[in-house]
């Protein structure tokens, strides 16, 4: 059977259409599954102004379970500078999962006060990281950001570290 160019064209538009709908469905299912999950990013950046090196790292978890991890080196930034660059490479790693719903945790008390709106941003370095940073937090549907203790935050605190001995090598 030999279909005409009508006959063709009608095809090609019923399987696109059906394409798009399971598209559509395997995304609403997918979201669903998500949504029922707690997802938490745990995040944190060490930096030694001696040897110039600096290092970030974080950990999502879903449910108590690890999804993804990062541990990336840095050169010659401040620590609070590893800081931010840990919560925005954190951040983009939600977004890229698509895991939009989450709750975010820090040590830096500087970096949580001043993105929740209790500090000023006066550097204007930090103010570039801050604005970097509140752009990702605007391409979340929900978030919350804590400081929490070192001690809560060792997954994270590991992982920056390595990152940070990395540039040692």
């Amino acid at each position: 059977m030999r279909l005409n160019q009508n006959e063709m064209k009608a095809l090609k538009n019923l399987l696109s259409d059906s394409k798009n709908r399971i598209d559509e469905s395997m995304d609403n299912l997918y979201n669903k599954l998500i949504s029922n999950s707690e997802v938490c990013l745990y995040v944190d950046g060490a930096a030694d102004l001696h040897s110039r090196t600096a290092g970030i790292g974080g950990v999502i978890m879903r449910d108590g379970e690890e999804v993804y991890s990062f541990s990336e080196y840095l050169h010659d930034s401040t620590n609070n500078e590893a800081e931010y660059l840990a919560l925005i490479t954190g951040l983009k790693y939600l977004i890229q999962l698509k895991l939009l719903n989450a709750k975010i945790f820090s040590d830096s008390e500087l970096v949580v006060k001043q993105v929740t709106g209790e500090y000023q941003v006066k550097h204007p370095r930090m103010q570039e990281l801050f604005t970097e940073a509140m752009d990702q937090f605007h391409r979340m549907d929900s978030w919350t950001f804590s400081h929490i203790l070192r001690d809560k935050n060792d997954v994270a605190d590991r992982l920056a570290k390595a990152g940070r001995m990395k540039g040692k090598k």
